[in-house]
Order: C-alpha cells, then sequence, then structure tokens
C-alpha cells in the first residue's frame, strides 16, 4: 500500500523524512537503512546528520546499504557513489566506513545479477527502511524500464534519459556518464521493510503520476511499489501537481 503525503517544499519534506530516520535509529540502534544518491535525498541526510549530533545518538550499530553504483567508474572519481555516499552519509553521520555498503562489480561487467549484494543485505538482517528517488522515466535506484519485479541485483545499462539527467553532475556532460550500472533491483527493494520515495519539481510530475495512477507495469518501474506493504511518497506540490488528476 503506498501513502502520499504533500509537503510545501523539499525543505519540509527533508526534515520528515529525517526525523523518521532519526526516531527508527534511536528505537533500533542496529538498523539497517538503505541509502539513495543524488540531489533529492540531500537535505533528509544533512537535517539527520544535525538530529544525530544535538542528541548525540548512538550511530556504532547501523549498517547502511547504497542503491546502485556505476560500472567503470573509479572509486576515487567524486561522482562515483562510494565517493558520494562517504561525503553525504558516511562522514556527517559520524559512522565507519565499514558500516556502509556499496554495490560492487567487474569493470568488464555487461548484464546479469551480482548475487554477493542481496547475501550481504540478508546476512544484516534485511533492510529497516529504504529510501528512494525517482527518475523523470520512472526508473528506481538504475531499474530502468523492461526490469522485472522480481529482479535481484545487477548489473544494466541506462537509458540515454537516465545519462542525460545525471550528466549535471559531470564537467564532460554526458558523455562522461558510463553506460552500466549494478542496482539493487526491483525485487531486492520491494523486500525492504518500510519504503521512501522522496521526489520534488515539475520534473518528476508524469513519473509520480505513473508510478501511483497507472496499474503495475514493467514499463513503469515506480509503479512496482504499488505492490508494497508500507511505502510513503514525500512530495512537494509540484511533483504532486498530476496526483488524482489523471
Amino acid at each position: 500500500m503506498v501513502h502520499v503525503k504533500i509537503l510545501p517544499d523539499k525543505a519540509h519534506a527533508s526534515e520528515e523524512v529525517a526525523q523518521m530516520l532519526h526516531d527508527l535509529i534511536v528505537e533500533k540502534p542496529n538498523a539497517v537503512i538503505g541509502v539513495a544518491t543524488g540531489s533529492t535525498p540531500e537535505g533528509a541526510y544533512e537535517r539527520l546528520a544535525e538530529k544525530i549530533t544535538e542528541n548525540r545518538t548512538d550511530v556504532s550499530q547501523l549498517q547502511f546499504f547504497a542503491l546502485d553504483e556505476y560500472i567503470g567508474l573509479p572509486w576515487e572519481h567524486p561522482e562515483s557513489y562510494h565517493s558520494v555516499i562517504h561525503r553525504c552519509v558516511t562522514v556527517p553521520l559520524g559512522v565507519e566506513p565499514a558500516q556502509v555498503h556499496v554495490p560492487e562489480a567487474p569493470d568488464d561487467s555487461t548484464v546479469g545479477p551480482v548475487d554477493d549484494y542481496d547475501q550481504k543485505i540478508a546476512a544484516a538482517g534485511g533492510i529497516d527502511l529504504q529510501l528512494l528517488g525517482i527518475g523523470r522515466n520512472g526508473h528506481i535506484g538504475f531499474n530502468e524500464t523492461g526490469t522485472p519485479f522480481n529482479a535481484p541485483t545487477h548489473v544494466g545499462e541506462l537509458t540515454e534519459i537516465t545519462r542525460e539527467d545525471n550528466s549535471r553532475f559531470f564537467e564532460g556532460g554526458v558523455d562522461e556518464v558510463p553506460p552500466l550500472a549494478v542496482t539493487q533491483g526491483i525485487g531486492t527493494i520491494l523486500k525492504a521493510r518500510k519504503i521512501v520515495l522522496m521526489a520534488f519539481g515539475e520534473g518528476k510530475v508524469d513519473a509520480i503520476r505513473d508510478s501511483l495512477e497507472k496499474p503495475p507495469a514493467e514499463e513503469r518501474p515506480g509503479s512496482s511499489l504499488q505492490l508494497h506493504d508500507d511505502c510513503t511518497f514525500y512530495l512537494d506540490e509540484a511533483a504532486a501537481a498530476k496526483v488524482g488528476h489523471s
């Protein structure tokens, strides 16, 4: 079941999500949290870091699992998700690098499953709360259109629209965005006990409408979340503009 919360703006949504995360950490000090990259969750991570500092919250038992990573991008590259997670999650939250996991695949990988990451998640006890963003074309993680809903963590090709959207993070533009990535599969994501998706701005309005108001289908990866028992969309008014108006 999907619940929808429409907030005035990204700041309000980030505060609510950060508070939810902090409440989880206090309630369950050894919580397992799935973390997304990109600009969407950054505000939530910043507010969570402030709450942890203010409350001197114990973070020593937490584990974090990132959603995805590019193939063929050196980990030290500033836009590799190893680097992004390190500077947005590991350092500000004050956790040890060993508590933070990012999926890996060989540079010569093309397509196919990456079983060991799902095994690591299972060994940690499963993900308590998974954070997600969504692409303009409805992808979650790097699960592009056509990804089976039962897909495990796998290597797949990025669409041109995804590469174009992510090119803003690369000085050299779209040509520097790798064409392949390893991602938690939709099947992996749906195993999380709770899912929180954040989306802001008019650029996400069609993806949000299709995810919430059209039947679940593989051409709409975000629509898979309708199949989850506990999923909440945190949206600003722009992203939610077509909800209820399909």
